[in-house]
């Protein structure tokens, strides 16, 4: 049985390390395509959630950029926790001179040369255009032009009712965090872009809830339960059953699409973790099926732009690949 922690599982690892090291990334990781302020992405492993490095209150360290998160948070264990929930901090974070911060004990110590301090959720990022490659990261205050990002072969998914800089723009029953589309068989369904969710232990972690599981079933899909996973979510830990695709199941690739069902990359290497309903709320709660990516699908897809402002996910096709092509696994 693996264990696997929403967002904060590469807390345990004592140092971080580059995605690459900056002599050999291409101009194509480090150019910006909607402007901003760059920095270097630091992770501790490829395909691990992303994080930069900011300054709260004149402590550095490294902060995780996490779309799955609606609300920002301090590591108790650098900010001394006062009888106060919230912290107000001067903050490096490009268009907010200060923030308002959750003070949270994460779920597993820090030690002593983790530079891990907190999380930036969408209550921040649903304001910022927020690049992101395999070795940079781009955040700025305005939307991208259309024009520019098609030119350089990137595929727009509307975010209408889901992600926005507006929140009234967003529907009341969902959290506002950005989502892809995903086909599996017969089923399309939506996908939050989950990228604190670190799904090292199965990479392309696909969680679905019971409506989606049940749709699948419904639809033909095929599925076999390879192992069960221990998950830490807000309520302590509980055990998730792990499937994949049968061989000889309808169609044993999973495919992102647009809103439009435009497929964009389709990948063969790819787990469904089914979340049962909890306390902690999330796509598990849900009565209509949905689904809720892991962060390796970052690197599957090569170049992410998130674009509240615009209520648009860009997704990087690259120049010379065809409309519609195979993931690396």
């Amino acid at each position: 049985m693996g264990l696997i922690r929403k967002t904060f599982l590469a807390f345990s690892v004592v140092a971080a390390v580059a995605l690459v090291a900056a002599s050999r990334v291409g101009n194509r990781d480090r150019e910006a395509l909607c402007g901003g302020v760059g920095y270097e992405s630091h992770s501790v492993r490829p395909g691990s959630p992303p994080y930069i490095e900011l300054t709260a209150d004149g402590v550095s360290g490294h902060f995780l950029l996490d779309y799955g998160a609606t609300r920002s948070s301090l590591s108790a264990s650098v900010f001394a926790p006062s009888t106060d929930a919230l912290k107000s901090v001067k903050l490096s974070l490009p268009g907010f001179a200060h923030g308002v911060f959750e003070l949270k004990r994460y779920d597993l110590p820090m030690q002593a040369a983790d530079r891990r301090v907190g999380v930036i959720g969408t209550d921040f990022l649903s304001l910022l255009t927020v690049q992101i490659t395999e070795s940079a990261v781009f955040l700025g205050e305005q939307p991208c032009q259309p024009a520019t990002m098609r030119a350089r072969g990137f595929v727009p998914i509307s975010q209408d009712h889901f992600f926005s800089s507006d929140p009234s723009a967003v529907d009341a029953r969902l959290p506002n965090v950005p989502i892809v589309f995903l086909r599996l068989g017969a089923t399309q369904v939506w996908a939050q872009i989950d990228t604190g969710y670190d799904d090292a232990i199965y990479p392309h972690s696909v969680d679905i809830n019971q409506a989606l599981y049940e749709r699948l079933i419904k639809d033909g899909m095929r599925l076999r339960q390879v192992s069960r996973i221990t998950v830490s979510t807000c309520e302590g830990q509980e055990t998730r059953p792990v499937y994949a695709l049968m061989d000889n199941s309808l169609d044993n690739s999973l495919v992102v699409e647009t809103d439009q069902a435009q497929p964009i990359v389709r990948t063969g290497n790819f787990y469904l973790i089914l979340k049962q309903a909890n306390g902690c709320g999330g796509i598990g709660a849900m009565a209509e099926p949905a689904a809720q990516l892991g962060a390796s699908f970052l690197r599957l897809f090569r170049a992410i732009v998130f674009d509240p402002k615009s209520k648009t996910v860009w997704l990087d096709v690259g120049w010379q690949w065809p409309q519609f092509r195979m993931g690396r696994s």
